[in-house]
């Protein structure tokens, strides 16, 4: 009973507190910059779309196709998550454009995820199975979680700008408190299951979670984004939102077979971004010291 409190009522208020803490490093003026120069949101928005789950289409191939390639299929189709705006903002990268990418995402996922995933189907197991996303339910979460409490931190900052330069260090903390309880939650509550789910799907979502993550630097780099916002990308692509992919496999597709995959990719990916955050940060310690003596 008091697991089941944390994750479903503690949860998702720390991480309202937290993207309240998010927006009071933002201002109206970040998305702006983004409405005006929207590459790195088309780049984003591509990636996620098309690249991804080409790249989870070639991984099943490579791995003999199977429910092992669909649930490749689904985890590289899943938008990114709340925490990939944690990530995002623990990394010193583009916070706006995380936000702006979670939104959209989630916005498009329930009309692009079902085609991917039925393509997935015929091709790697030969069967049809015709699946409608909630995404009234998605988008609602995405408000309430995502947008709501950003455009109230982002208000405060308005209205009491001391109070928020003050606090967010403060949010920074609690941040990468509330990311490790996450991560130690998980393996805690899976500890029994998890040999034998990572005997089945360790090594297929590895690769395909480093290579979300490489793509995204790649892809950036290569439509000539700034550092920060490779690294946005890089963890927009990487960390998915893993629990609608549970509930998708367990409840819509009704298969434990490719629920275990996921809930592996869920392990993986705060392990495999944490380097790239720790990255991030010493990359823009190191633009700040550079920057007087330009």
């Amino acid at each position: 009973m008091t697991d089941s409190l944390l994750i479903t009522l503690g949860l998702p208020i720390s991480l309202f507190i937290i993207m309240v803490g998010m927006g009071l490093a933002l201002t109206p003026r970040d998305f702006t910059i983004i409405a005006r120069s929207p590459r790195p949101v088309i780049v984003g928005m591509a990636l996620q779309m098309l690249l991804l789950p080409a790249l989870a289409f070639a991984l099943g191939f490579a791995f003999g196709g199977g429910l092992l390639a669909a649930a490749l299929v689904l985890c590289a189709s899943l938008p990114g998550g709340t925490t990939s705006n944690v990530l995002t903002y623990l990394a010193r990268a583009n916070l706006a454009l995380s936000v702006a990418l979670t939104v959209l995402a989630s916005i498009a996922s329930p009309l692009v995820m079902p085609v991917a995933l039925e393509i997935g189907l015929q091709t790697f197991l030969g069967r049809d199975t015709p699946l409608t996303l909630p995404a009234d339910q998605t988008l609602a979460t995405v408000l309430l979680i995502v947008v709501l409490p950003v455009a109230l931190g982002m208000l405060v900052r308005a209205r009491a700008p001391e109070f928020a330069q003050r606090a967010e260090p403060w949010v920074a903390r609690f941040s990468m408190l509330v990311l490790a309880l996450i991560i130690v939650g998980i393996v805690a509550s899976q500890w029994a299951q998890l040999p034998q789910w990572l005997s089945v799907g360790l090594l297929p979502t590895l690769l395909l979670n480093v290579l979300a993550l490489g793509l995204g630097i790649l892809v950036g780099r290569l439509a000539g984004l700034s550092l920060a916002d490779q690294l946005t990308l890089a963890i927009e692509s990487g960390i998915k939102n893993t629990t609608l992919g549970l509930t998708i496999a367990l409840s819509v597709m009704q298969s434990a077979e490719i629920a275990v995959p996921v809930a592996v990719y869920g392990l993986l990916m705060y392990a495999t971004a944490l380097p790239l955050c720790l990255w991030g940060r010493r990359m823009a310690r190191r633009a700040e010291h550079a920057a007087p003596q330009a």
